[in-house]
């Protein structure tokens, strides 16, 4: 029998060895790894539970001490004016960013303020609420059981409340903090949490009602006894780590640990599947993997073994001798898996010389790009700092220095600009550390430097994960700025001393008009009725005795005086137009026009006018004065439609731009443009008297009214072919 080669021996000595040796080894360190797996795992999650409910313990305790930091501002005098509470509440920025609302009670339960304001809520009895009671009963500050909020209604909402006392220790007051549970605070971050794909975190308090939940419609709902056993032994006092069923009866990891701070559960919760199922791939691999690696060694360890020791063994030491010669090559002396092998290890050795030639060029370049950035921030005119997490100052370019008053880099920022021993509370990079945006503020210098007002912009510096590392810090010197807006103020006084001198003018003016025209109206009415009067007694006793030609100009001396006393009626309307107190409410031009309409059809039932009034035509305004406005432009438009037996008025509005304009259209005689700008003014008629009776004062009364109501009059007509009348009406209610 020939005896075997040593390496045939070899080869089938290791094969036989490593299949004993691999299944066994094998199936312990996948079982010893499979438990490692898990434990790790589970303390990974335990690890995150407990930054998380770390986190949230933190929050909780500065939310209550940022309350207890607020209590001693809301003095007896304090609560005492509701001006000056509401503006305690409104300007306390670090407290809105961490509760949704600020509300105070008297210690009988009724809500005094709130912030943001809602006044449909002021004034209501809250003593019915637990937290509440509690902090009554107690006089210690609490942490309340959700609730469904009135504040934000139909909302699920907590509320921490912080007892207030004055001198003698009697509760004066509660200082509450609303956080609504399907808002954005520090407590609905949780519910956002996500864990690998699918995992979340819950938080449930001691009655077994869930407060924090990605699904939103299970907040406030309580967790069923029994249906997650591992939640059932939390409930009992147990902090940790175990594999349950959810309220879904899906398999999960699950982690439940108890809160410091108050009588909360803070759960994560991670499927199964999902958690394990790195595990479940690698056991798959590794199953697969053995059963392939074994077959395989049994079939080519042997042909292995002989043919590639010898020319692994020269590939070896043509490689060690390279750690002298660097810039060499391996030789390839064979076509099959060593050649291979020789062949990429030279390509590597190649490609590893060109990157390390790529590497030295991209940090040239990058030290010019630096460089050049470095220039350009020493060249802008304005302020740059950078700031950390904690307010160090990382980095001031010139104009930052010259601003500041020096360099300040490594010391806190508010300890070199305002000499405060804690963060600024208008801290406009603290506000960007908060919630992730641009702030900015305006306000004097206070530093040290050359500019004595400045204007500040704070922006947050990400990593490449989008989380906030660094505040950039913005300043701009806007002295000159600030002194022109000064000198405006003081030209905008001067300029209001003199409107108010020259209104009072105008209105002692206004005042002497007044008094003249009734008096002359009074002194004409006099022998107006007298010519009238007169005039009519010779029509009625002695016509009889008149020619035709004197009669006639006994009508005329009726007609003129009639006219006479019409012209008066109108002065009168004119000046009582420039007198009356402008009150503004919402009008309703369409019912206007149509009374309108209406009267003019009953005292002229001889007359067929067609009227089109468009609905919905609303303006605010003066009632009586629009109304008297749009009355004179109709009876115009009535007037001088009078010849034309298919008379047709139209009472509607348009939009120019974002303003409505209403007109009035007729079909009448019109009248030449070319005359259009003596139309508003008083005693102008276009037409002669005897055509159209008329006493020219009517146009100039809508022309006073519209300009009272900021707005404007204007027409646009042909001879023979109609006219129309537009007018604006200001609406200072969309300012």
């Amino acid at each position: 029998m020939t005896q075997l080669s040593l390496k045939t021996r070899m080869a089938v000595g290791v094969a036989l060895l490593f299949l004993c040796f691999g299944s066994v080894t094998g199936f312990f360190a996948f079982t010893y790894f499979q438990q490692k797996f898990k434990e790790a795992i589970s303390t990974h999650q335990e690890a995150l539970l407990s930054s998380l409910s770390n986190d949230l313990d933190s929050k909780l305790l500065f939310a209550q001490k940022s309350l207890q930091a607020f209590a001693p501002k809301l003095t007896e005098d304090v609560l005492r004016n509701e001006e000056a509470l509401q503006e305690a509440l409104d300007i306390k920025t670090t407290l809105h960013l961490l509760f949704d609302a600020l509300v105070i009670f008297s210690p009988e339960g009724k809500l005094l303020i709130e912030s943001p304001r809602k006044p449909e809520i002021r004034g209501r009895d809250y003593s019915y609420r637990d937290y509440f009671k509690k902090t009554v009963a107690t006089g210690k500050p609490q942490i309340s059981a959700p609730f469904v909020s009135t504040y934000a209604p139909g909302h699920p909402a907590v509320m921490l409340t912080f007892p207030l006392f004055d001198a003698k220790g009697r509760m004066i007051a509660i200082l509450a903090g609303h956080v609504d549970l399907l808002g954005e605070n520090f407590l609905t971050d949780l519910g956002r949490l996500t864990i690998g794909k699918s995992g979340y975190a819950v938080v449930i308090d001691g009655n077994r009602t869930r407060l924090i939940h990605p699904d939103r419609s299970r907040i406030m709902t309580p967790v069923p006894v029994g249906l997650n056993p591992l939640f059932d032994r939390a409930m009992a006092g147990f902090d940790g780590s175990g594999e349950t069923v959810n309220a879904r009866g899906i398999q999960v990891l699950a982690s439940y640990k108890h809160l410091r701070s108050v009588n909360w559960i803070l759960g994560t919760v991670y499927p199964l599947d999902e958690a394990y199922a790195s595990l479940y791939r690698a056991r798959a691999y590794f199953v697969s993997a053995m059963v392939l690696g074994l077959v395989l060694m049994l079939l080519v360890s042997w042909y292995a073994m002989q043919r590639l020791i010898s020319p692994l063994s020269r590939l070896t030491g043509h490689i060690k001798s390279m750690t002298t010669e660097p810039e060499g090559e391996v030789p390839v002396e064979s076509n099959d898996e060593i050649g291979t092998l020789a062949t990429a290890f030279n390509t590597m050795m190649g490609a590893l010389r060109e990157k390390q030639e790529s590497l030295r060029a991209a940090v040239t370049r990058a030290e010019d790009e630096r460089e050049k950035s470095d220039a350009i921030i020493a060249a802008l005119g304005e302020g740059i700092s950078i700031q950390d997490r904690n307010f160090r100052i990382l980095y001031q370019n010139e104009g930052h220095r010259k601003i500041t008053g020096g360099n300040h880099v490594g010391k806190f920022c508010y300890e070199a600009y305002r000499r405060n021993d804690h963060v600024c509370d208008d801290c406009p990079v603290a506000q960007c550390f908060a919630d992730g945006k641009v702030h900015m503020r305006e306000n004097p210098n206070t530093s040290g430097g050359d500019a004595e007002y400045v204007a500040i912009s704070a922006s947050p510096l990400r990593d490449a994960t989008g989380e906030i590392v660094a505040g950039i810090e913005l300043v701009r010197d806007i002295t000159e700025r600030k002194r022109a807006e000064q000198q405006i103020r003081i030209l905008n006084a001067q300029l209001e001393q003199r409107v108010r001198e020259r209104t009072e003018e105008l209105e002692q003016s206004l005042r002497e008009m007044e008094t003249f025209c009734y008096t002359v109206s009074h002194d004409l009415r006099t022998p107006l009725r007298g010519i009238h009067g007169f005039s009519s007694i010779l029509q009625q006793d002695y016509a009889d005795r008149l020619d035709e030609e004197g009669q006639e100009c006994l009508q005329r001396i009726g007609g003129a005086a009639n006219r006479m006393g019409e012209l008066i009626d109108d002065l009168l309307e004119l000046s009582r137009v420039n007198r009356d107190e402008l009150s503004r409410v919402p009008v309703d031009l369409t019912t206007l026009a149509g009374e309108i309409a209406d009267d003019l059809a009953r005292s002229h039932p001889d007359r067929k006018v067609e009227f089109a009034i468009a609905p919905g035509l609303r303006a605010t305004g003066d009632p009586s004065l629009l109304g008297a406005a749009l009355a004179n432009i109709i009876h115009n438009a009535w007037k001088f439609s009078s010849r034309n037996p298919a008379a047709r008025i139209e009472v509607g509005s348009r939009t120019d731009g974002e303003e409505p304009v209403f007109f009035v259209r007729d079909n009448g005689v019109g009248f030449d443009m070319q005359y259009a700008d003596k139309l508003f003014l008083p005693f102008h008629r276009l037409h002669a008297a005897e055509g159209f009776e008329g006493t020219g004062i009517g146009l100039a009364t809508v022309q006073r009214i519209i300009e009272r109501h900021g707005g404007r009059v204007w027409a646009e007509s042909e001879p023979g072919r109609g006219a129309t009348f537009f007018f604006t009406v200001h609406d200072e209610t969309s300012i």
